[in-house]
């Protein structure tokens, strides 16, 4: 009778622990609204303690104006600072890209190969305030010279589109004995590269082969005078 007697009181203590209300209840029937400072319960929002041993108190305060309207002012202010983190990470990577782009377009004037940009990376990322944020050549190619190219094309299209340009056609050999031929268009001042093209034979036909759809791309009609 004794033992029984123990089994129950054990049981009966062992849900009383499991039912014991402590502060860290009220942090969970509160996600994010509450937190434990020096064995008080602190509200995010109003930044004051509250009596957590009585569920009512704590239930009160949440439902109470102040507190709603501290809540609505934290959260505004919470999304506010989102944007501008959120707008400086735009800055940045707008800044990251000016600079690899006009870098890129400098290389393309002094004709650099990319390639070589591998080696000046250790001098960028010392020296310069945005050099670490340069990729290395493969990188530039893939993503960034594309979006340069794009650009020059505009460019170009904006300087002899329907003009009645002077056309230079040039052929030399590259170091893989390749013909090219280098289409440049003149318009008074502007003399501008505007199309290379590798050509198995060059004549005259496969010249104005190349060159027809060179001028369609500039809307260059060959009735211009």
């Amino acid at each position: 009778m004794k033992t029984i007697y123990s089994s129950l009181e054990s049981a009966h203590h062992d849900k009383s622990n499991a039912n014991a209300v402590t502060i860290y209840t009220r942090i969970k029937e509160h996600p994010d609204v509450f937190c434990v400072e020096n064995s008080l319960l602190f509200c995010n929002y109003c930044d004051l303690s509250v009596e957590w041993r009585h569920k009512s108190t704590v239930d009160s305060h949440c439902l109470g104006k102040k507190h709603l309207a501290q809540k609505k002012i934290y959260e505004a202010n919470k999304n506010k600072k989102n944007q501008q983190s959120l707008e400086t990470t735009l800055l940045a990577a707008e800044s990251k890209r000016e600079v690899v782009e006009s870098l890129i377009q400098a290389f393309a004037n002094a004709n650099i190969p990319l390639e070589k940009i591998n080696y000046l990376l250790p001098f960028f990322k010392k020296y310069l305030k945005e050099g670490g944020a340069i990729p290395q050549a493969p990188t530039l190619r893939q993503l960034y010279l594309p979006s340069v190219f794009e650009n020059h094309t505009k460019t170009l299209l904006s300087i002899f589109n329907s003009k009645p340009v002077c056309i230079i056609m040039d052929e030399l050999s590259d170091d893989c004995a390749r013909s090219v031929v280098n289409t440049l268009f003149a318009y008074r001042q502007d003399t501008k590269l505007v199309s290379v093209n590798f050509l198995q034979r060059v004549n005259n036909t496969t010249i104005g082969q190349t060159l027809l759809p060179i001028l369609h791309s500039y809307n260059i009609s060959l009735n211009i005078p």
